[in-house]
């Protein structure tokens, strides 16, 4: 019941936030010009062109964080799991800039996800190696921290060699961007996500199962190395294709899962499509307050996240030592 309840407040909560991110910005727009006589061509090119693909995007890339935030704690059983501390977006990240070195993705766009997919699934594959044995929450985190590290000096020491195109693109990988998305994004990249975002929504009681530990999970018959593997797969493809859609954005996939697990409790059959949900609404607000808060400009939704997701990370991590 806590569940099915959140999840109607969660679906009213979206209207609103949908609202303010389309009609807020440095272009004013008020939704009641269309019942007083229509909007302006400024108006509508502003909305159909710049501000529902942003929506779109963010709610897309704030459904795959968090559901991928929600999926990564069950299978490492470990509330401190998040898609950018464990280092999976750093290295979808040096995925796609290997990617825009080559000059690819201007040709065919489909190249920059599967460069990003393929960092991604390096990562996830080698903290899962390294910070999985044992449970071990320190381990998990050193490891996650020690792969982003390595990500992000590999990218630096790529970008010395970048020219300036690359070197500009960059900033969206970094900082997390949604201002610049198109319809050709929406329309690449929407699709697959909100599929593979489906995929996992279907296997909540696996999660279940899988986040007792693996040897419970054995006993109860399932094949645990064999789950782990295929979720960290369809992750490191759903963040790829939120890296592709929003940049490298942290502590979304931390601060939902967890405060939405707090909330309607640990079934993942119902926290994996309210993660989804609550990722959206929160990224999308973020991305609104970041323009809210700087008249003529906007704050970065990378960095909007983080003054919200630092603090709860770090109060979370000493309420756990």
């Amino acid at each position: 019941m806590k569940a099915k309840k959140w999840g109607i407040r969660l679906a009213l909560l979206l209207v609103p936030v949908c609202l303010l991110a389309l009609f807020s910005g440095q272009v004013p727009v008020s939704p009641l010009g269309l019942f007083q006589g229509g909007w302006t061509p400024l108006e509508v090119n502003v909305l159909w062109n710049l501000r529902l693909p942003r929506l779109l995007l963010g709610l897309g890339t704030g459904a795959a964080l968090g559901a991928s935030g929600t999926a990564l704690q069950g299978i490492f059983g470990n509330p401190l799991a998040d898609p950018g501390i464990l280092g999976v977006t750093g290295g979808a990240s040096l995925g796609a800039v290997l990617l825009l070195l080559t000059g690819l993705p201007q040709k065919v766009y489909w190249f920059l996800p599967l460069g990003a997919f393929a960092g991604a699934a390096l990562a996830s594959l080698l903290v899962g190696i390294l910070g999985s044995r044992g449970h071990d929450r320190v381990k998990l985190l050193l490891s996650g921290v020690a792969v982003s590290l390595f990500c992000g000096a590999l990218t630096s020491g790529l970008l010395s060699f970048a020219p300036d195109a690359v070197m500009r693109q960059y900033f969206f990988w970094t900082l997390g961007n949604l201002g610049v998305g198109t319809w050709q994004q929406v329309r690449w990249l929407l699709p697959p996500l909100f599929g593979v975002l489906g995929i996992l929504c279907l296997w909540g009681r696996q999660l279940n199962v899988l986040s007792l530990g693996e040897e419970q999970a054995l006993s109860l018959g399932m094949d645990a190395p064999f789950w782990r593997k295929l979720f960290l797969g369809w992750l490191s493809l759903l963040m790829g294709l939120a890296v592709c859609a929003g940049g490298n954005i942290g502590f979304v996939g931390l601060l939902v899962p967890h405060c939405l697990r707090l909330l309607t409790g640990p079934d993942h059959r119902s926290l994996l499509p309210l993660s989804a949900l609550g990722g959206g609404i929160f990224l999308v607000f973020c991305d609104t307050l970041g323009r809210l808060l700087l008249p003529g400009g906007e704050i970065r939704v990378g960095i909007v996240t983080a003054l919200f997701g630092a603090p709860y990370f770090l109060w979370l991590l000493c309420r756990k030592k």
